[in-house]
């Protein structure tokens, strides 16, 4: 293989649990070094960002996604559990584009940057690092439903689908070339947390085509075409939305 080394950026979370643990059991092979990214906002600590979701956001969903993590926390369905428990060498920042992670990635050469759901926003200096390039998944068909928790948005406005792509990370927020992307259907026997998971199983599937297709030089990409749409942490009016339409978040 031409991509040997590969370096992964994520939340500590179950979705990125989910998607690291699934590559790495396609590609036994691989060095791999992690970047744990910290706080809900590009560059923003916990605290922070806990008060900018208390002033713009809907409190119940918070709270929600706040028991949904320490839930997987208590289970140890983790990101930051399992790198530990293999002796994954990796570091932890509020900032993927600051120093500290550009010189831990700039060790490492990575061959290929993969990112496991991270509300960072990648700028150049770490985008340069990989020989490859970096790569992203996304629930949604870009450029439609660019932004945050997108998949909670299409339920909330009554949409019948959402989506899952996998793109190759450039400096504007999911805007970059399309390597695969699959509509998923939403009903209302669907939970949130059902639509969350089916958006990661398809998001875990296309990262490995992905890897795959730049390892042996043989992919296809798509250019988003228009602005699209984007969508801010859901709000209290999209959260009555949700519910009216008669959906539940577990």
């Amino acid at each position: 293989m031409r991509i040997r080394k590969i370096l992964f950026c994520g939340h500590d979370s179950a979705g990125s649990l989910h998607m690291f643990d699934r590559i790495c059991a396609a590609f036994p092979e691989l060095e791999k070094r992690v970047i744990v990214t910290t706080g809900l906002y590009y560059r923003k600590s916990t605290s922070a960002s806990i008060l900018k979701l208390v002033r713009e956001s809907s409190i119940l969903f918070c709270a929600v996604r706040a028991v949904e993590m320490y839930w997987n926390k208590f289970r140890g369905r983790t990101l930051v559990r399992r790198i530990k428990k293999d002796n994954i060498e990796h570091i932890f920042t509020d900032d993927i584009n600051g120093p500290e992670a550009v010189a831990f990635a700039k060790d490492f050469a990575p061959d290929l940057l993969v990112s496991l759901y991270t509300m960072h926003i990648y700028k150049r200096p770490i985008l340069e690092v990989p020989k490859f390039g970096a790569i992203n998944s996304h629930p949604a068909i870009l450029p439609e439903y660019r932004g945050l928790e997108v998949f909670f948005w299409a339920m909330a406005n009554g949409e019948s689908e959402i989506g899952s792509s996998v793109f190759f990370l450039n400096e504007r927020v999911d805007d970059g070339l399309i390597l695969h992307e699959r509509k998923l259907p939403i009903t209302t026997d669907h939970s949130m947390t059902d639509v969350y998971n089916a958006i990661t199983e398809s998001a875990a599937d296309f990262l490995i085509q992905a890897i795959r297709g730049i390892d042996a030089e043989k992919y296809e990409t798509r250019k988003p075409e228009g602005t699209g749409s984007y969508y801010p942490m859901p709000t209290r009016a999209a959260v009555r939305a949700f519910r009216r339409r008669g959906y539940r978040f577990f």
